[in-house]
């Protein structure tokens, strides 16, 4: 819901040509591994996790300034990562039968 609030409020107020980056606040930032875990934990797994450790990282961290956009909606809260990931699960296991797979 976040992107797609952030995505209408473009089309309709945005002028400028320059790009804007739709991220959360840096303090708000998770890892992927936590993201996975919270996945888990959303869907109730019990079962084993392995995590690939012999694979590469990937770098380190890659974060974006979300300045810009502060600078226009200082006031926007971003839904937390784990209520929009246990929000996307429940959706997902009440429509599995009639989403399109």
């Amino acid at each position: 819901l976040d992107l797609a609030k952030l995505f209408i409020w473009a089309v309709r107020s945005y002028q400028e040509i320059e790009p804007i980056i739709f991220a959360s606040d840096l303090e708000d930032e998770v890892s992927i591994k936590d993201v996975a875990m919270m996945i888990l934990e959303a869907f109730e797994f019990k079962g084993e996790v392995k995590f690939l450790t012999d694979k590469g990282d990937g770098p380190l961290k890659k974060t974006a300034s979300n300045a810009k956009l502060r600078k226009y909606l200082p006031e926007f809260k971003f839904v937390p990562t784990r209520e929009a990931i246990k929000d996307t699960v429940d959706w997902y296991v009440a429509n599995h039968d009639t989403a399109r797979r």
